[in-house]
């Protein structure tokens, strides 16, 4: 992973607060305001991790993150919201986020967890998930004869979703 680290914030006691956390692992840190910031700054240098607030002035945490989908090597992605909706913990969990935490009091104990698990975790690990998610995306189109839509049906996700997948893996 590299130890670079955009954070997504809005916020700026947040973005402060997250900043610290982040830097004390030996992360250098960039920081966005908006998802037009995140998206010139993501244009320009790519990041090991990226931390993305859901609520963002000019859209939604979920825009920054199909912009990272669409690396060759997508960072690690965690979602830090103040809103504690079901719908978006799914969303950003199906939407490929290493994890999701809640701003409320001690959050940043859990984001300090979310990125020890993260540095803890080995890259082959991370390889070997990705080679099961490239065999099972290829046996789904497969099953479905390469029908886009029968297969992101079949998946649970968007066609967006799985043609960003498909480029991920050359499929």
């Amino acid at each position: 992973m590299h130890q670079s680290c955009l954070i997504v914030e809005d916020e700026p006691s947040h973005l402060l607060l997250m900043r610290e956390c982040i830097e004390s692992f030996g992360f250098s840190v960039e920081s966005a305001g908006s998802v037009e910031q995140a998206t010139w700054i993501c244009r320009k240098r790519s990041f090991g991790m990226v931390v993305v607030d859901v609520s963002l002035p000019d859209g939604t945490g979920f825009e920054v993150q199909r912009l990272l989908s669409e690396w060759t090597t997508p960072p690690a992605l965690l979602f830090v919201t103040s809103d504690d909706l079901a719908e978006d913990a799914v969303r950003a969990m199906r939407a490929g986020a290493d994890d999701y935490i809640v701003k409320r009091p001690h959050y940043l104990d859990e984001l300090k967890d979310a990125v020890e698990r993260l540095l803890a975790t080995p890259v082959s690990d991370r390889e070997k998930f990705e080679q099961a998610e490239r065999a099972s995306l290829l046996a789904a189109l497969e099953k479905n004869r390469w029908n886009v839509l029968a297969t992101a049906r079949s998946l649970g996700i968007s066609r967006g979703k799985l043609r960003s997948r498909m480029a991920k893996y050359d499929l």
